[in-house]
């Protein structure tokens, strides 16, 4: 048990962390341009509100709740709806907003309204209004975990569990798992994927660690950026930032437009 535990808890983790790391998303754009103001606090509240998000997606991924995801996928094209407006908002926050000179003269954050309105909001609601975050930490779990098992390693019957849940997921999600060769079948000593008091405890072990994970990573990269910000000359500074906003407007845009289609078909 307590191998399964240990190797549970290093494996999320690192898929957390490792996972996190791709500068594409909303969150990370969200961080990263703040974090180029300066904004260190609003980036943590941000990365922390988006980690308790992943936290209750990975659990749901990985313990095989398929029946919520049944009604929440009925939620889906209205979330993205929600979603795309609250980044296309974001966005234009962000390219409106300059940094001046005595902005990265001064130590410590900058106290912008951005800043004072908190990012946990903001983390909890992008990442509630962004279904492709269920389908991702779905996707990473099967091939960490498959892999985990593959070579050895103890993961106390989770691996059987997602790839249950991708078998039987594939049938509603459609196009959003087909690329998932959910034709490996894992096996631990000839057992069958069942849900008990201990399987939801290493799911919910699994869960925690992985949204720490990638928390800590946003924390860092947060960090990294603000301590090297000043290197940078103010109008490319400026300019990296209105580029990065206007990505999420286009992520927005996007959302919308998926949004649009789902209803109409």
């Amino acid at each position: 048990m307590i191998e399964s535990f240990i190797t549970v808890v290093l494996i999320g983790f690192t898929a957390g962390f490792v996972f996190s790391m791709p500068i594409a998303g909303p969150i990370s754009i969200i961080i990263t341009s703040n974090a180029l103001k300066g904004n260190i606090n609003f980036c943590t509240r941000t990365a922390l509100g988006a980690s308790i998000i992943e936290f209750f997606y990975v659990l749901v991924a990985v313990f095989g709740l398929s029946v919520l995801f049944s009604i929440y996928s009925s939620f889906i094209p209205y979330m993205l709806i929600v979603g795309s407006i609250f980044l296309f908002i974001i966005g234009i926050k962000i390219i409106r907003n300059k940094i001046k000179l005595e902005d990265i003269e001064n130590s410590g954050n900058i106290k912008s309204k951005v800043d004072k309105n908190g990012g946990l909001r903001t983390g909890l609601v992008i990442n509630l209004t962004n279904p492709s975050l269920f389908f991702g930490v779905l996707t990473s779990s099967f091939l960490v975990l498959s892999f985990a098992s593959s070579i050895g390693l103890n993961t106390g019957g989770l691996d059987l569990l997602v790839h249950e849940n991708v078998t039987s997921l594939q049938e509603i999600a459609g196009d959003e798992l087909s690329k998932i060769d959910s034709t490996y079948t894992p096996t631990i000593n000839g057992e069958e994927a069942e849900h008990s008091s201990y399987t939801l405890l290493l799911s919910v072990i699994y869960a925690l660690s992985l949204s720490i994970g990638g928390f800590i990573w946003l924390v860092i990269l947060s960090k990294l950026l603000v301590k090297y910000r000043n290197k940078i000359k103010i109008q490319i500074l400026n300019w990296i930032i209105r580029f990065l906003g206007l990505i999420l407007c286009g992520i927005g845009v996007y959302l919308l437009w998926n949004s649009y289609e789902i209803l109409t078909t």
